[in-house]
């Protein structure tokens, strides 16, 4: 084959009888016994063709090479010279700093230049590379409506604050994908000095909103936004950033709001600028819409400064580890002993830190209790304090516990939301802590540190990973802060290990070489796969089904926010409860076809004023929203209500929402209940359930408690609760807002029944994202002279010094942590 015909497919095809197969095999594989002088010229001299020749994937694998070579023989000077010529500065500064000394430094001219050079790429005291330097760069000198296209570790976050920094004047929005998101957001802002010093205050709710602050910054998730834009028919956005933007893409309903809610802004605001922020998509114009105005300029970088290590193991088949080759497309067995269990490999081959994948929430829980069988560790005072705040906080016999005390721990979205944000603290600053088993809640925002990753199933819900979703989780691993750590860092990081293992987690069917293949190989491009029918620039290339998906959208946002679409067709409702069940988002009905049902059902109902009961209000749902109504059989989720034994249940949750219960007295009160049934059969969802409910049934959604010991019940609880608590969150308050609108609500009852109480200086708190635990602790008067608050204004000022002084008053570890996300 002729040198100037090569690209990196014809080097495959022609690669298995050269010496440059062999010589590559034996470095990848660390076999320096094997490598002689002459197999490492030769990969060098090639090393240099494939570099300079022109393809993208044969400069990548030259690039493998020299990290290959440097971080085997700790011979950094090539990667030095490599990493100056391609711009990766973090690097080259990293080797000057740490491999070489001043004096070999001095003594060269381009050197001393070139050291001189890289300050022009320091920010915040951390080195750019250039593909980062121009990721900055373009978004602050843009002043259009952008894609920034930044891979994990580039810094996405960094830029968002730059960004809100730039526009204090401004009204700004940050939109994220998940109220999980939330409180990381603002805290990642307030830690920003000159952010905490110019905006009093961070809108994370609605109702935070006065309609009188001529700039402000609000993080909210789409819901949240919608729901303000709602309120307040007459506010206009300057600045809209929006995190996790490929999620635009998908099909599913939140996608689709977004999409809404980015129109509604656009109508209000044609100068709106919108900034979406994405680890990866093909093309910026794919989160263009067809029926707004803006434009997408786009700005990504290319450049691979990490060199991913696949492994994979198939413990159904010969239990061996190979090693995959992304550039070759081929596997090398790494060495011929069989690996006896999954559970013995993980321990074999684990890092100080490591994530373990996972798609299910019970097989996390499962794997976590196995793990901990395997694994001992030390319990210093750290780990002490954290078991003791976590077993006050819940109860003693959460199983987390057990698997802190053998260093692991887990996250899932069964899980409360503090614990959960505990849990990632825990694992990024416990040294002890070396596992963090999770799923797919790990893919959005969540920045921890690990050297390794496992996946133990190649699946996100009922998908297997797509090449983005799996760039995107593997990128979770050796970022960019632990490689180029002053202290600790690591350029072995740069090459990061990756398992994919085939067990009793994973799918029989799954071809693991075949996955990596579509995943993985290093010259796939990713296409963006557009299901949001909002986004699909030709209606004539539309299916009949995706025909009406579409005109649904349109008519739904239609009748949120008149002309946003101007469409023919669009029919619009009259009734004031019809309007109201669009501007609350409901969906589990065709609100049109239903509007003649429920406007009779109001009708009915219409002598009741004020609901006062938890009882009263859970049948006024049902009564307005399910009966006589024509709802769609499959939706089993909204359609529970229709029974009067979940009526029951759910005014019990809600009598207990009212009270403010804690979750540790919610523990205590779902057991006293599950006491007291005869029948201790009970649902536990698709997620938890063990059996079917008869000899008829096929799914497994329920559980026998009659089987289970006290601990199980206890988990079991924790896992039910935050459940229903979702179920209320998302589903029952919106029909609770849609009758308060109607004037049926006690005004005291309805403050319990959204915020737990009807205390305003605790509802001020929780507006600003204050959970209803740490809102009753700051209330004490012993924090008084901590707090700032203006109770009309929803404004609070929490200063740092709080922190100490709850340390000092013996408040759980858990709400001292929360604090640290409020304070200035």
């Amino acid at each position: 084959m002729a040198i100037e015909e090569l690209t990196i497919k014809k080097l495959r095809k022609n690669i298995d009888s050269s010496d440059f197969l062999k010589s590559y095999e034996n470095l990848i594989l660390n076999n320096q016994a094997a490598l002689t002088d002459k197999d490492i010229q030769l990969l060098f001299k090639l090393s240099i063709i494939f570099l300079s020749y022109g393809d993208y994937s044969l400069a990548k694998l030259a690039y493998r090479i020299v990290l290959r070579y440097s971080n085997i023989y700790h011979d950094y000077q090539p990667l030095y010279d490599v990493s100056l010529n391609k711009g990766y500065i973090p690097i080259s500064k990293f080797i000057e700093v740490n491999h070489f000394n001043s004096e070999e430094i001095s003594k060269r001219f381009f050197n001393t230049f070139y050291s001189a050079y890289k300050d022009n790429f320091k920010q915040d005291n951390i080195y750019l590379s250039f593909g980062q330097r121009r990721l900055v760069d373009f978004s602050k000198k843009s002043d259009n409506s952008y894609v920034l296209i930044a891979p994990t570790s580039y810094g996405k976050s960094e830029i968002i604050v730059s960004k809100v920094l730039d526009n204090t004047d401004k009204k700004t929005c940050i939109i994220v994908p998940s109220k999980a998101l939330l409180a990381q957001t603002k805290r990642r802002l307030l830690n920003n000095t000159n952010i905490a010093q110019n905006i009093k205050r961070i809108i994370t709710h609605p109702e935070m909103y006065k309609a009188t602050e001529q700039s402000f910054v609000a993080v909210l998730t789409q819901e949240r936004l919608l729901r303000l834009l709602q309120k307040h028919p007459d506010l206009i956005l300057d600045v809209v950033m929006i995190d996790e933007a490929h999620n635009l893409l998908r099909g599913e309903s939140r996608a689709i709001l977004l999409t809404q809610v980015l129109l509604i802004v656009v109508k209000r605001n044609p100068n709106a600028k919108l900034n979406f922020y994405t680890p990866f998509i093909s093309n910026g114009k794919s989160l263009e819409c067809p029926y707004a105005q803006y434009k997408l300029e786009s700005q990504g970088t290319d450049e691979y400064i990490k060199v991913e290590r696949f492994y994979h193991l198939d413990f159904s088949q010969d239990k061996l580890l190979y090693l995959y080759d992304q550039f070759l497309n081929k596997s090398f067995m790494v060495k011929p002993n069989i690996m006896e269990s999954e559970l013995g490999f993980l321990q074999e081959h684990k890092a100080n830190k490591n994530i373990i994948y996972l798609n299910r929430p019970k097989d996390i829980e499962n794997l976590a209790k196995e793990l901990s069988k395997e694994n001992l560790i030390e319990l210093n005072q750290n780990i002490q304090e954290l078991i003791n705040a976590i077993s006050d906080f819940l109860h003693p016999d959460y199983n987390l516990l057990q698997c802190i005390r053998a260093g692991i721990v887990y996250h899932h979205g069964g899980m409360p939301d503090v614990i959960r944000l505990y849990v990632e603290n825990i694992f990024s600053t416990i040294r002890p802590i070396q596992f963090i088993i999770t799923n797919s809640t790990l893919l959005e925002g969540v920045n921890i540190p690990a050297e390794k990753i496992f996946i133990l199933c190649n699946k996100i819900g009922n998908r297997s990973f797509t090449k983005s979703q799996f760039k995107n989780l593997i990128g979770r691993v050796c970022r960019f802060n632990e490689v180029f750590h002053p202290e600790k860092g690591n350029l072995d990081l740069l090459e990061p290990e990756i398992y994919l293992i085939k067990g009793k987690y994973t799918d029989k069917r799954t071809n693991l070489i075949k996955f990596l293949q579509r995943t993985a190989k290093s010259d796939l491009s990713i296409i963006d796969n557009v299901e949001n029918v909002m986004l699909l620039p030709d209606e004539t290339e539309l299916t009949k089904e995706q025909s009406q998906d579409l005109q649904d959208s349109i008519q739904y946002l239609e009748n949120i926010e008149k002309d946003t679409i101007k469409k023919d067709g669009i029919v619009y409702v009259n009734s004031d409860i019809a309007k109201l069940c669009f501007l609350n988002n409901v969906h589990d009905f065709d609100i049109i076809k239903n509007e003649k049902s429920l406007i009779d059902n109001l009708k009915n109902i219409d002598e009741i004023r004020k609901i006062s009961t938890t009882e009263l209000l859970i049948d006024v749902i049902y009564k307005l929203f399910i009966n006589k109504l024509s709802i769609d059989d499959n939706n089993d989720n909204f359609l529970r209500l229709a029974n009067e034994p979940a009526r029951k249940f759910y005014a019990m949750i809600l009598e207990w929402r009212t009270t403010g219960s804690s979750y540790k007295q919610m523990i205590g009160k779902f057991i006293g209940y599950w006491n007291s049934l005869t029948n201790k059969i009970i649902f536990a969802g698709s997620r938890w359930g063990e059996i079917p409910l008869n000899e008829y049934s096929i799914k497994t959604l329920y559980i026998n408690l009659a089987n289970k010991t006290d601990a199980d019940r206890v988990n079991l609880a924790i896992l039910r609760i935050k459940e229903e608590q979702d179920y209320v969150d998302n589903n029952l308050i919106k029909y609770i807002e849609i009758i308060n609108d109607l004037g049926l609500l006690n005004e005291e009852f309805y403050d319990k029944i959204k915020y737990g109480t009807s205390d305003k200086f605790i509802i001020c708190l929780l507006k600003n994202g204050f959970s209803l635990d740490l809102a009753r602790c700051i209330r004490k008067p012993e924090y008084s002279l901590f707090l700032q608050i203006d109770i009309d204004n929803d404004e609070i000022i929490l200063d740092k010094g709080i922190i100490q002084e709850m340390k000092k008053n013996g408040e759980n570890p858990i709400l001292i942590f929360e604090a640290t996300y409020h304070t200035q």
